[in-house]
């Protein structure tokens, strides 16, 4: 978590900077964010088979997939914050 504050503290101070060291640290940002989604769906697909293939219950099911939302949410307003 420490890390992605500073990475987000970075990208802060290369945006209010003019010059190259902007675009470097918001594709990396906009790399980040697009593979944290990408995590998000697998996970989702992943809990969902477990489901399926009665490893877990619906309950654990929603559990799970609520944590992942609010992680989704965290990530969405992360992005409005930067754009």
């Amino acid at each position: 978590m420490r890390t992605e504050y500073f990475d987000h503290l970075l990208l802060l101070m290369a945006r209010g900077a003019p010059g190259p060291e902007a675009e470097p640290a918001e594709r990396r940002e906009s790399q980040d964010a697009a593979l944290r989604r990408a995590l998000l769906a697998r996970k989702r697909a992943t809990v969902v088979r477990l489901r399926d293939e009665r490893a877990i219950d619906d309950t654990v099911l929603r559990q799970v997939q609520a944590r992942l939302d609010i992680e989704e949410l965290r990530l969405e307003r992360e992005q409005l914050a930067l754009d």
